[in-house]
């Protein structure tokens, strides 16, 4: 298991909150890296995401495509993305430009959960 942010902080607590409440503890590493970046190809079975859409004051979408184009490079075959984002980003489109794919696993007014496959 592999855990990912370009955020000393946010790495750092999840590294806490992992060995706070993982029962039993199974292996898994905290890595400061940007986006799946330094993963090697088609080395994940399954990825969860949750994309930030503010880059500092702007709101965009360059960092979340980014990681949907990086979790494609580092999934096997068959292995499922999985992300929550705000509805209003849309971003099953992107998904299904990259992927083929995109279903709606849960959903509300604000948030949607995605799931793509690689094929």
């Amino acid at each position: 298991m592999l855990f990912t942010d370009e955020s000393y902080q946010a790495i750092a607590s999840a590294e806490a909150t992992y060995h706070a409440n993982a029962t039993p503890p199974s292996k898994a590493t905290f890595e400061v890296a940007d986006a799946l970046t330094t993963s090697p190809p088609a080395s994940a079975d399954l990825i969860l995401n949750n994309p930030p859409f503010h880059t500092h004051q702007a709101t965009t979408d360059r960092t979340a495509l980014r990681m949907f184009r990086n979790a494609h490079r580092t999934l096997r075959q068959g292995g499922e993305f999985w992300l929550v984002g705000n509805r209003h980003l849309a971003y099953h489109v992107p998904l299904k430009r990259l992927f083929g794919n995109s279903t709606v696993i849960a959903s509300n007014p604000k948030f949607v959960v995605l799931r793509a496959v690689k094929r």
